[in-house]
């Protein structure tokens, strides 16, 4: 239930910032294929997801991509620390200390702070 209430505030947020042009990757396969249409979606997330269909309109377009959690530590260390602090956050050019090193590992930098 978190997981797709972070992404109904992820495409309300590219929608209000004005991004045109959205790829969202999710580390459960499950939700992506509730979203596609694959899979009949859980009664409890069904308004919820409904939400998302529309909000996503207002994007010239949005992509949903399945991607291996070993693959989106960055994600989960924000949302971790989202969790853990609370309120709403997003950072627009300089991402936190605490997120850098594992930004830098995604792309193979081998840079430390």
């Amino acid at each position: 239930m978190a997981e797709v209430e972070a992404l109904r505030m992820a495409v309300m947020a590219a929608v209000e910032r004005g991004f045109g042009f959205v790829l969202l990757e999710i580390d459960s396969k499950i939700l992506v294929d509730m979203i596609h249409g694959k899979l009949q979606p859980d009664a409890t997330l069904e308004a919820i997801l409904w939400d998302i269909t529309t909000i996503k309109q207002h994007l010239c377009s949005i992509e949903f991509l399945y991607t291996p959690r070993a693959c989106n530590e960055a994600a989960h260390l924000v949302a971790s620390y989202v969790t853990r602090v609370g309120d709403v956050h997003s950072w627009d050019e300089l991402e936190p200390e605490w997120l850098f090193n594992t930004l830098a590992y995604d792309v193979n930098i081998s840079i430390r702070i």
